[in-house]
Formats: C-alpha cells, structure tokens, sequence
C-alpha cells in the first residue's frame, strides 16, 4: 500500500462527515458553507489523488 493512501482516506472520511454534518445540523449559513466548501476541497482532492494511485498501482502490475 502506498504511504500517501491512508492519509487520502482519512482526507475523504473527513471530508464526508463536514458534508454530513453541514447538511444535518441546524446551524448559520456561514458556518454551513465554511463545511461545505471544506467538503468539496477534500472530497475532490482526496478521490482524484486516490484513482490516480490507482491508476498508478495498476499501470505498474499490469
């Protein structure tokens, strides 16, 4: 497993849980898309960096 990969799926379940939590909870707007936009940052990071070792990993065994 690549040293990068645990830290990108923690990157995508942090990630998903500010998404969760800005869409659940009752809070203030500004708050709500601090979250979201956190969300979005991580999120897209995380899975674009996380197929590209894939793609990576598969290139390599292949």
């Amino acid at each position: 497993m690549p040293k990068k990969m645990p830290l990108l799926i923690t990157f995508l379940l942090i990630g998903t849980l500010s998404l969760v939590l800005a869409l659940t909870l009752p809070i203030a707007k500004t708050p709500q898309w601090i979250l979201l936009g956190f969300a979005l940052v991580l999120n897209i990071t995380s899975a674009i960096s996380l197929m590209i070792l894939g793609v990576k990993r598969t290139r390599g065994t292949a």
